[in-house]
């Protein structure tokens, strides 16, 4: 379910399909019916298990420093549709996406598609509308597969690989990342971030397959204490990242081999203070976020962004007692992420919020080891009680969770 969107279908009498049929021969055929938009455009595909929307935050930032004309895809949205197609960073209005729905329901587009496919659709729609000099497209789920893969990329960027979606994407890496790797064509540059060997490897073999160039983070670029090097003789110093955690280093080294490759095929004079200030200027709400000295949000819902979470909060957080808040969609694999969670602490409040997917509170508590388990319906209500100088209280899991209570957060305990 995508927010706010079926306030739109209702409203232009659109229906979707239910169930996830793969293959792209639906989206081609929706494409073909309202003119093949994304054909009339320039894209960075991205895709992978986590770090895909921070690279490409980054990344917009960097090119919208230089006079870079943008539009940006992202999946899933943080508050509601509006977010997930952005222009020049700014959230898609009411009427540029009523004119998109118009045009999908003109060329008969009713029932034809999921969800997910109607709007890929019509970001493509609004893109063409807008002409940007480049589009930033972050896939759904997987690559081979997912519904933004009819498009032939100026460059892919696939930042991390670990196993997720398995009912979808099989259950070892290998598969995950047979899928991810759909997105290389031929010719085409692919930039990688770290993931383990037997992934790189299948992306490697892709590659190969396409004849598409390689580059891959510490072999062929890097960032390291503030230095940017690659193999091709550039190098930039003193940069800041200001997207917390160390895994967000990795993406903003992927995001600025990415920029610079953009740039050049743009005809773009590239200016290290602009993509300095750019990559400053870089934020993206629930990656860390942090509400007051004490309060976090972080909406990281799979293992490997729950490896991430608990790495930052060591390094930003030793030695301090930790309070997690956590609410989850159903479909996740809520028992790994409590336990990766359980490595730093004991203290969990599980939270009811309003989604129809979301998993009860009581069954959150159930799943978790710890002795030290409370429930709540009221999340701002409840920080109210515990925000302490004394411990750090972390509120993750769901996107959608922290989407409903991030500016209700902002006004009661400000941002420091």
């Amino acid at each position: 379910m995508i927010p706010k969107f079926n306030e739109y279908k209702e409203r232009f009498q659109m229906e979707s399909k239910n169930t996830i049929e793969p293959g792209l021969d639906a989206i081609t055929n929706a494409l073909e019916k309202v003119g093949s938009p994304h054909l009339k455009l320039k894209f960075v595909h991205v895709a992978g298990t986590n770090g895909k929307g921070s690279t490409i935050s980054m990344m917009n930032a960097m090119l919208q420093a230089h006079g870079i004309k943008t539009g940006c895809f992202y999946s899933p949205c943080f508050m509601d549709v509006h977010d997930q197609i952005q222009l020049n960073g700014a959230f898609i209005s009411t009427s540029q996406l009523d004119e998109a729905f118009s045009r999908a329901k003109e060329a008969g587009l009713s029932g034809m598609l999921t969800d997910f496919e109607l709007l890929t659709v019509l970001a493509f729609l609004v893109f063409e509308k807008f002409q940007p000099d480049i589009v930033l497209l972050e896939t759904g789920m997987g690559g081979r597969y997912d519904s933004t893969n009819v498009i032939s990329p100026l460059l892919s960027v696939i930042p991390s690989i670990a196993l997720e979606h398995e009912q979808f994407l099989g259950n070892t890496i290998e598969e995950v990342a047979t899928h991810k790797a759909g997105i290389i064509k031929p010719g085409s540059p692919v930039v990688i971030g770290p993931m383990e060997m037997k992934a790189e490897q299948v992306l490697m073999e892709e590659a190969k397959k396409t004849k598409s160039p390689v580059w891959r983070i510490n072999k062929d670029f890097s960032l390291k204490n503030g230095l940017y090097e690659d193999t091709e003789g550039l190098n930039f110093s003193n940069l800041s990242v200001p997207l917390k955690g160390p895994h967000q280093i990795n993406n903003a080294a992927l995001a600025i081999k990415s920029v610079l490759y953009v740039a050049e095929k743009l005809k773009v004079d590239f200016v290290e203070t602009t993509l300095r200030k750019g990559l400053n200027e870089t934020f993206i709400p629930g990656r860390f976020e942090k509400i007051t000295e004490y309060l976090y949000f972080d909406g990281a819902h799979n293992p490997a962004s729950a490896r991430a979470l608990v790495e930052t909060i060591k390094e930003y957080f030793p030695n301090t007692p930790v309070h997690f808040y956590i609410g989850m969609i159903r479909g996740k694999d809520t028992e790994k992420i409590l336990r990766i969670f359980e490595e730093i602490s004991m203290n969990f409040t599980f939270v009811d919020f309003d989604d129809e997917r979301a998993m009860s509170a009581n069954a959150l508590s159930k799943i978790s080891e710890s002795n030290n388990v409370s429930v709540t319906k009221d999340l701002i209500n409840s920080l109210s009680n515990t925000i302490s100088e004394k411990q750090v209280t972390i509120v993750s899991g769901s996107l959608y969770l922290l989407s409903g209570v991030r500016l209700k957060a902002i006004r009661m305990f400000k941002i420091i």
